[in-house]
């Protein structure tokens, strides 16, 4: 290789991690100025904004009582806004090539907290002129913990080269026999097996069409999230309406760990979940390490990059698909179970694309764990805000909401936080010679 071709390829991977921390340092100065402009200015002088910090309905360990926050409406979103806009200008200054997510993922949640300010500005519209911001953490992060889940799931599946579409179809599955085997043996443990079982066996239907007979994977997937669907409204109305004790909607246990649980705000939030909570976090660890420091995720990596040249060293391609699939699948159908563990008996559609959302926190992660996660708080956020802030009476319709995950997708897949790029052969077929 010449001198010239070394320097032009170190020069390539310089410009686009600048590309990258460019867009997003514009995306943030639009955040903070929306913020400045729409929330700062938008409140009337004078109008208070009540933030508390206490959520019902907590069991074990109760952290300390904090008192209410009263804040000058106007003046705290623009204080929101302008710290924004430094965090942008910062990024578009120094152009750091390192955690660039973390930098939007704070910005994004400034600005949620500048919408919580503005949405309960009193006077004003809202019926409430409080919000109670650790139950907005406590109820979000459920949500977020089952995106977490999918897009796991998804990150195991698309680094070795195979799209799974399927999650929501795993998350259902996993849901719907859950609450049928919590119910009857009232048995987290069982539940979450069978979750896992269930997904497993979906993901070895993806990867055996898939992989054995070529058939397009995104069909594939479609297919069994359809079929989950249509079973288990099926199954509900013909099993579990008529025998009630089959669904009897049981609530996992938090489990408070000691002294953690007592921080005020995060110790609800982070140290007193469910088990699946705290499996979540173990997962993300471990799937990271595997996939990033382990010659497990060398060769995964290399399956999902350039399956060819990954054949050509001794790896096995499609057992190695076949593995990730799999493991995949059962990773989503835990989160299904998560899903119902969290919110009670099995409802069909109550999952509301929540796998689908996941593949949008994938995509927007970079196919990385420790990107899906950000991702997943922000969406995780979004969604549970969409569903519940209409109770404050905030000028802005619920559909507007629910579209700012997909409406991140896109700009992600446009380029607008820079090139996004899937693994090389994730969704190509592939076919020994």
């Amino acid at each position: 290789m010449s001198i010239s071709e070394i320097t032009s390829g170190a020069i390539e991977k310089i410009k686009k991690p600048a590309g990258r921390s460019r867009s997003i340092a514009i995306l943030t100065l639009i955040l903070g100025a929306f913020t400045t402009i729409i929330f700062g200015f938008g409140c009337a002088s004078g109008t208070k904004s009540i933030l508390t910090f206490n959520p019902t309905n907590l069991t074990g360990v109760i952290p300390p009582h904090l008192g209410d926050l009263s804040l000058p409406s106007r003046t705290s979103c623009l204080l929101l806004g302008i710290l924004i806009i430094a965090i942008g200008l910062e990024t578009l200054i120094r152009r750091p090539t390192k955690v660039l997510m973390v930098r939007f993922g704070g910005s994004a949640i400034l600005f949620v907290l500048g919408l919580l300010i503005w949405t309960v500005r009193a006077p004003g519209p809202a019926l409430f002129g409080a919000i109670n911001l650790t139950a907005v953490l406590v109820g979000s992060s459920a949500l977020t913990m089952v995106l977490i889940f999918g897009a796991l799931s998804g990150v195991m599946c698309e680094r070795a080269g195979v799209v799974n579409i399927a999650i929501e179809g795993q998350f259902i599955g996993g849901a719907f026999f859950g609450s049928m085997i919590a119910s009857t043996t009232h048995n987290f443990i069982l539940a979450a097996l069978a979750g896992a079982l269930l997904g497993a066996l979906l993901g070895l239907i993806l990867a055996f069409l898939s992989l054995r007979y070529l058939s397009d994977q995104i069909i594939v997937g479609v297919v069994l999230v359809t079929m989950l669907a249509s079973l288990s409204s099926y199954l509900n109305v013909q099993v579990l309406s008529p025998y009630p004790q089959y669904n009897t909607g049981n609530l996992a246990p938090k489990l408070a760990l000691p002294f953690l649980a007592k921080i005020p705000v995060l110790g609800p939030v982070l140290f007193n979940q469910n088990a699946f909570f705290y499996l979540m976090i173990i997962l993300v660890g471990v799937i990271s390490f595997a996939l990033f420091k382990t010659r497990y995720g060398l060769r995964v990596r290399a399956v999902g990059e350039h399956p060819k040249a990954a054949e050509s060293v001794g790896i096995d391609v499609i057992k190695t698909r076949y593995i990730n699939v799999v493991l995949g699948g059962a990773i989503a159908g835990i989160g299904g179970v998560a899903f119902m563990a969290s919110y009670g008996q099995f409802q069909p559609g109550y999952t509301s694309g929540l796998g689908y959302i996941a593949l949008a926190a994938l995509i927007f992660g970079r196919w990385r764990p420790s990107g899906a996660v950000v991702a997943s708080v922000i969406f995780g956020i979004s969604v549970y805000l969409a569903n519940n802030l209409q109770t404050y009476r905030v000028p802005v319709a619920p559909a507007i909401l629910e579209m700012f995950p997909y409406i991140i997708t896109i700009g992600v897949v446009a380029g607008l936080i820079g090139r996004v790029r899937a693994p090389a052969a994730d969704g190509q077929p592939y076919k020994r010679d």
